[in-house]
Formats: C-alpha cells, sequence, structure tokens
C-alpha cells in the first residue's frame, strides 16, 4: 500500500472514531461551574467591600480637604512656600539682587527662604510680569498638572486612581503651599517611562536633582542598574544646571550657599515629618539626627543597589525613592507625593494600594506637642511673628518636635512602597509561571 494510501486510511478511521465519541457523549450532562460562580461572588463581595471603603476615606479626605483650605485662606498660607522660595526670589534675581539670606539670620527662620539653586527661580521669573494673585493661581494649575501628568505618564487610567492622588494631603498639602516639591513627580516618572533611553532619562534626573538635592539616590539607581551613559548625561546636566544659572547672577549666594542649608537643616529638620524629627523628639541633638536621616537614606539606597543589579528595575527605583524621601534631614509632607511614582509604577489600575493615600489625614491626629500663647507673647520663645508670616507656618516652626506624626508618615511611606514591591514581585512571579507553562506546552522550546 502507498504512503499516500496509509494517510487516507488514518484520516477515515480517526475521524469514525471522533464521531463515535461524539455520538457517546450526546446528551451526557454538562458539569456545573459551582465552584468558577462561587469565586466570582467572593471577587464580588470583595470589590464591593473595596468602593465601600473608597467611599469612606475620600469623603474624609474631602472634609480635611475643606478645612484645610478654608483655614489656608483665612491665615494667608495660600502660596505661603512659593512667595518666598521663588517668586520673591525671582524678583531678586529680575533686579539685580541677591536672592539668598545670610545664613544663620532671622530671614532663614521665617518659614519660607529661598533654598533652591537659581534654575528653578530663572523657571519661575516669567511669571512675576503678573499681579500675585494670578501668578499664585497659575503656578497652583501647574502643580495640580504636574500630578495629573504623572499619573498620566505611569500608564495609569483609573480615575479613582486621579481622585485618591489629588486629594491626599501630601498633595493638597503642596497645592496649600505652593511648594515646587510636586514638580519633581513628573520628572521621577519621566525618568522611569524614558529608561531606556540614556540622553531623556539623564537629562529629566539631572535636573530633579538640581532643584531638589535630596533626589540624589535617582543617580544610584541608574548606577545600580548599568545605565552608566544616563549617569554620565545626569552628572553633567546637573553641573551645568548648578553653574551656568548661578553664573548669570554673578555666583551671588554661591560660597556661602553650604553654610545657608546647614542653617536651614538647624531650624527645620526637627519640626518636619523626618527620621531627624523623629530623632530630635527623642532627645538627640539636630547634627547627630540629620546625621542619622542621612544614614537611613545611604542604607536604603545601597538596599536600592543591590536588587537593581539583579535585573529588579521597578524595585530598585522605587527603593530609590523612598531613600530619597526618609534620606532627606528636612521633610515636609508634600516630599511623600513623590511615592505616587512606585505606586502606579505596581498599580496603574485602582487597587487596595491605593487606599493608603487618604490614610495621610489620620497622622495629623497623633499627638503632638502645643506651642502656648504666651510664647508668642513678647519675651516668649516664638515672640515677634512677622506679619506676613501666616500663624500656623509659626507655630509649627516654633514648637516642640512631634514625633507620632513623623512616625506616621514614614510607616505610611514604608508600607506604601512595600506594598508596591510586593505588587511587583507577585506580577513577576506569575509571569514567570505563565512563560514556564509555555514553554512546557511548546516542545520546540
Amino acid at each position: 500500500m502507498r504512503r499516500a494510501d496509509v494517510h487516507r486510511t488514518l484520516a477515515a478511521d480517526s475521524v469514525t472514531a471522533s464521531d463515535q465519541a461524539s455520538d457517546v457523549n450526546v446528551g451526557a450532562t454538562p458539569p456545573r461551574p459551582s465552584r468558577p460562580v462561587q469565586l466570582a461572588s467572593r471577587d464580588g463581595l470583595a470589590r464591593l467591600g473595596r468602593d465601600l471603603v473608597l467611599l469612606v476615606l475620600v469623603g474624609a479626605a474631602l472634609v480635611w480637604l475643606y478645612i484645610w483650605v478654608r483655614a489656608a485662606v483665612r491665615d494667608g498660607s495660600v502660596g505661603f512656600d512659593f512667595r518666598g522660595t521663588l517668586w520673591d526670589a525671582a524678583i531678586d534675581i529680575r533686579e539685580r539682587r541677591s536672592p539668598y539670606p545670610e545664613p544663620g539670620t532671622d530671614e532663614v527662620g521665617r518659614g519660607n527662604p529661598a533654598l533652591y539653586p537659581p534654575l528653578l527661580m530663572f523657571v519661575v521669573a516669567p511669571l512675576t510680569v503678573l499681579p500675585w494673585s494670578l501668578g499664585v493661581a497659575v503656578w497652583t494649575a501647574l502643580l495640580g498638572a504636574a500630578i495629573v501628568g504623572s499619573l498620566y505618564v505611569l500608564g495609569v487610567r483609573d480615575a479613582r486612581c486621579y481622585l485618591l492622588a489629588l486629594v491626599s494631603a501630601p498633595v493638597v498639602n503642596g497645592l496649600i503651599w505652593g511648594n515646587a516639591t510636586l514638580l519633581l513627580v513628573p520628572l521621577v516618572a519621566l525618568a522611569w517611562r524614558w529608561r531606556s533611553q540614556f540622553v531623556r532619562v539623564g537629562l529629566v534626573v539631572g535636573v530633579a536633582v538640581v532643584a531638589k538635592l535630596f533626589l540624589w539616590p535617582l543617580g544610584i539607581w541608574l548606577l545600580a542598574t548599568k545605565r552608566y551613559r544616563a549617569l554620565g548625561v545626569a552628572a553633567l546636566t546637573a553641573t551645568a544646571g548648578v553653574l551656568f544659572p548661578w553664573a548669570l547672577i554673578g555666583f551671588d549666594g554661591f560660597g556661602s550657599y553650604p553654610d545657608l542649608l546647614r542653617s536651614a537643616e538647624e531650624i527645620y529638620a526637627i519640626h518636619g515629618y523626618s527620621v531627624a524629627t523623629m530623632m530630635s523628639a527623642l532627645g538627640l541633638e539636630t547634627g547627630l539626627a540629620t546625621s542619622l536621616a542621612l544614614s537611613v537614606g545611604l542604607v536604603i539606597a545601597a538596599a536600592a543597589f543591590v536588587v537593581g543589579r539583579r535585573g529588579y528595575d521597578e524595585i530598585a527605583i522605587s527603593l530609590a525613592i523612598l531613600a530619597a524621601v526618609l534620606g532627606s534631614p528636612i521633610l515636609w509632607e508634600y516630599y511623600y507625593a513623590l511615592l505616587l511614582v512606585p505606586m502606579a509604577i505596581a498599580a496603574p489600575r485602582f487597587s487596595a494600594l491605593w487606599l493608603f493615600l487618604p490614610l495621610f489625614y489620620f497622622t495629623h491626629r497623633l499627638p503632638r506637642p502645643r506651642l502656648l500663647s504666651t510664647a508668642i507673647e513678647p519675651g516668649g520663645s516664638a515672640c515677634c511673628k512677622p506679619d506676613d508670616v501666616p500663624m500656623p507656618s509659626w507655630v509649627f516652626n516654633h514648637a516642640a518636635p512631634g514625633l507620632w506624626p513623623a512616625v506616621g508618615h514614614a510607616a505610611l511611606a514604608v508600607t506604601i512602597v512595600a506594598g508596591s514591591i510586593w505588587v511587583i514581585a507577585s506580577r513577576s512571579q506569575s509571569t514567570d509561571r505563565a512563560v514556564g507553562g509555555s514553554r512546557e506546552l511548546d516542545p520546540s522550546q
């Protein structure tokens, strides 16, 4: 018999066998999908519970937001950081005056001294031709757009994520005070988005470090993931971003800038939400407290380096961001807005991880030392508040360090980053199992 006849005979036998098998199965009762239905109902209950928690937390956040905004308008806090750190400094540059106060002067302790390198001041300078009320409105809108843009760049499309981010305490605080830290969030987001393009990622990392020096751990991330060319571009960008704008103002304040930063640390490091604040509240002197904060940042940055060398890119940048936040001696609440980046990388769709954001409001209910009204009176320890400084800012920066609010903020930051890492690791394991299963089914691999 020829090979073609053999193939036809085998094909006919297989068709007959399949027909017989189908005849046997006719009328058979299909299995009831009881278990999948139970799992679906459990998933539905879980989603319902999560949505209820979302409604409760967003409602509480909106109440706090209303209270904060109303108090800020009443006390004159709106745009206070923006005015002192950038607006007035940009006007000084425009009028050929030094934008920086002398280290150790009362101007450093006002609550909003000019501490940024000149680059951001030049960026803000065009706004100063506008009236103050219009200029601060434009600036606030830019800060809000920066948060929205950051999430969009990272692939977030769920409206619930945007809502939770915009009503979170770190973002609301930054919008009220007009702090430029919110502009760093899109820079870090773009660094992740452009991580495979060494020129782009180097440029945005360099600009971010120039704007706020505490973002130096992003350089560790580039080094750990062997992005050497990007690190070189970042170093050149940072150097040019410091020297060129400073040369335009004749290097005014350049020599005394390290002393200015140390003077600011002595005042503000113990009054924020940093590790230095915790250590100072426990009785350590300011210098040692700030050194411990830097040590915490170095330890977390070292962990980022280790995991980055092992190829865990997403985890490495998440740890680098945590190192930047917790390692900063001066740490205000809006710095925690940078945690939006690891959250969006781990969970671009709404999940339980996003529900941690409203909890920052609850840290403000933790015990904090109060400043007696007698301290503000003549002869008191917090006497002689300037007329243009809001009372909340003056009281906050003259009260004793608040241990528990700082602990609460740090605990939430660690929890958010740990949760992000867990989601990333779980997703990676699921992908590895799926790839392994496909290889077992495909004999060609």
